[in-house]
């Protein structure tokens, strides 16, 4: 009797260092990525997918986005992450400045000027202010605000209508959606090998199940940004509910991933850091308090600064990783710009595939140029 009460007591605390010791980290770690992942992208796009497609438009930002982020964990080992951070170390730096400036933007945009203004004070007081386990520990307790957020909407009986009322088609041709699919499929898949936060969590988690961890997480956030859609508006005029549960999420989660990505901006870059969420936080004031038809409006400001997450940043990942010259890099963005424009802006979908079929003809010819190279040598 007292062997098998031994027994099991070594069990019970062989299971209680285990979880303490791995899984509870991992899942720690998987919350943080999902929580600074969840950008004004994930909190606004999936409206204008849903007004623009419906449904079928919805899922196409869905499963790339959760996919594509959640293979990065299980694609990248050591020496993969290492080639990827040595090569596109100036970019990464670039992405994290984009990234708080965008969202920034989108603060200034959407919530009260002084609300927007306490969000970028406080996101850059915590930049500096946890280690690592304070991050994760902040990431839960974001979530756990978001999922308020969720819960509110959802048990005022909004939320529940609208996610059982998500609609079917949109204003655009459905077959017009098929032009997006493989530019929002490049986005997920290769912005994720620039984001900062997700190379430390990789780098950190005793477990690569983090990445499992945030797919489920970050996959359930974007259902709980869906049930904000408002079912009740015409078809013309169709996006989110504008409650305070909303504007309580965009808050809280604006304040962390601008917290998180400003702490990895190297310490020589941190005034740039402050000068670009500034100057984020001023378009976003301009866009706001400026006539509707300023720049096309806010959305229209908005889609065009994602293009950034669409063209420029996947372009630069796949061109630095094949060697390809910067200069050829920025030609060719700058030729495949009036297609996005188009695409993006002009809902010419189709004109997205010649930049698309650009990139494969040049990662194609740089590789063969580097194997016949390869040949000559031996």
């Amino acid at each position: 009797m007292e062997r098998g009460k031994r027994r099991r007591g070594k069990v019970r605390q062989a299971f209680s260092a285990t979880m303490s010791n791995r899984a509870l980290p991992t899942i720690g770690w998987g919350i943080f990525c999902a929580a600074s992942w969840t950008w004004c992208i994930g909190m606004f796009l999936p409206f204008v997918l849903l007004g623009q497609f419906g449904l079928p438009g919805f899922f196409a930002f869905l499963i790339p986005n959760v996919l594509g982020c959640a293979a990065f964990g299980y694609v990248l080992t050591p020496a993969r992450q290492q080639f990827v951070r040595e090569r596109c170390a100036g970019v990464c730096l670039w992405f994290s400045l984009a990234t708080i400036a965008y969202q920034a933007f989108f603060a200034g945009w959407m919530l009260d000027p002084p609300i927007a203004f306490g969000v970028v004070v406080i996101a850059i007081l915590l930049a500096g202010s946890f280690g690592d386990r304070g991050w994760v520990r902040l990431a839960v307790i974001v979530t756990a605000g978001s999922a308020a957020c969720f819960a509110s909407e959802f048990f005022s009986g909004n939320g529940a209508q609208s996610l059982m009322h998500l609609p079917t088609s949109g204003t655009n041709p459905p077959d017009s959606l098929l032009g997006l699919i493989p530019v929002i499929a490049l986005g997920f898949i290769a912005c994720p090998y620039l984001d900062l936060t997700f190379h430390r969590a990789l780098e950190k988690s005793p477990s690569r199940h983090a990445f499992l961890v945030f797919g489920i997480v970050f996959g359930a956030t974007l259902f709980g940004v869906a049930s904000f859609w408002n079912a009740h508006l015409s078809s013309k005029a169709n996006g989110p509910t504008i409650t305070f549960a909303l504007l309580a999420l965009w808050a809280i989660q604006l304040c962390f991933t601008i917290g998180a990505h400003a702490r990895e901006v190297r310490p020589r870059w941190r005034l740039a850091g402050i000068w670009v969420l500034l100057l984020g936080l001023a378009l976003g004031w301009m866009t706001r308090l400026a006539p509707a038809d300023w720049m096309g409006g806010g959305e229209a400001t908005y889609l065009r600064l994602l293009v950034l997450y669409g063209l420029v940043f996947p372009f630069f990942l796949l061109f630095r990783l094949r060697k390809i010259p910067d200069w050829l890099g920025w030609l060719t963005i700058a030729a495949s710009s009036p297609f996005y424009e188009l695409g993006f802006m002009q809902n010419r979908t189709d004109m997205l595939f010649v930049p698309i079929g650009l990139i494969f003809v040049l990662l194609i010819a740089y590789s063969d140029k580097r194997i016949l190279k390869a040949r000559t040598n031996k």
